[in-house]
C-alpha cells in the first residue's frame, strides 16, 4: 500500500528521515483532548477500522475535499456528508475503496459517533480521535505511546507530497453514489 503522502527535502527528493509508529495525546487550553495516530502504511486500514469501530451507534461521515486532482487545491474545501449510517454499510464503502481513502491525499474523512466522538483520517495519513477515550485506548493497544515529531508536525516536517491517483476518482464518486452523500454548506 502506498502512503497518502511523503516527507521530501526542500528539493523534492525523499526525505530519508522514519516517521514514528504510535500515538500521542493532546489536551487542548478548552480541556477537550485528542490522540494523534501515526502508523506505517500497511497499518493503516486495520487501524482505522478498529478505531471506527469503536464509536457508539449509528455513524455520521463527513468527506472534506481539499483537491481536486485535475484542477488543483480547492479555494474552499468540499464537504458532502451521510448522517445516521450502520456502521457496517458505512465500514464496508470504505473498506471497498482502499484507493481513495487510504493513499490519496485529496480529502479528509471524518467519522462521528452518537455520542460525538470522533475519528478522522486526513489527507496525510494521520489518524486522529476526539476524545481520548478507554474505547479508542483499546483500539490502539499494542501500539507505543511516542513522543516522536510526527507528520503533522510541520516544524519538523515542512516539506510533503501529496498523492493524487487517477483511479481514486471512481471510488470517489461511487463513494458518495453508495452512501448518499449530499453536499454540505457552501
Amino acid at each position: 500500500m502506498r502512503n497518502k503522502a511523503q516527507v521530501v527535502t526542500a528539493s523534492g527528493d525523499p526525505d530519508p528521515r522514519p516517521l514514528p509508529r504510535g500515538w500521542r495525546l493532546a489536551t487542548f487550553p478548552d480541556g477537550k483532548t485528542q490522540l494523534a495516530v501515526s502508523v506505517p502504511a500497511d497499518e493503516r486500514p486495520a487501524l482505522f477500522e478498529a478505531l471506527a469501530r469503536a464509536l457508539s451507534g449509528k455513524l455520521g461521515v463527513l468527506y472534506v475535499r481539499l483537491t481536486d486532482r485535475k484542477t488543483g487545491q480547492l479555494p474552499k474545501p468540499e464537504r458532502r456528508v451521510a448522517m445516521h449510517l450502520e456502521p457496517a454499510r458505512a465500514l464496508a464503502a470504505l473498506r471497498s475503496r482502499p484507493t481513495l481513502i487510504h493513499e490519496d491525499g485529496r480529502h479528509q474523512l471524518w467519522l462521528r459517533g452518537d455520542l460525538g466522538e470522533q475519528v478522522v483520517l486526513d489527507e496525510l495519513g494521520m489518524i486522529y480521535c476526539y476524545p481520548d477515550d478507554p474505547a479508542f485506548r483499546d483500539a490502539l493497544a499494542g501500539l507505543p505511546e511516542t513522543t516522536e515529531p510526527m507528520l503533522c508536525d510541520e516544524e519538523h516536517f515542512p516539506y510533503v507530497k501529496v498523492n493524487f491517483l487517477a483511479e481514486a476518482d471512481a471510488e470517489e464518486a461511487s463513494l458518495w453514489d453508495e452512501l448518499h452523500m449530499i453536499k454540505w454548506g457552501a
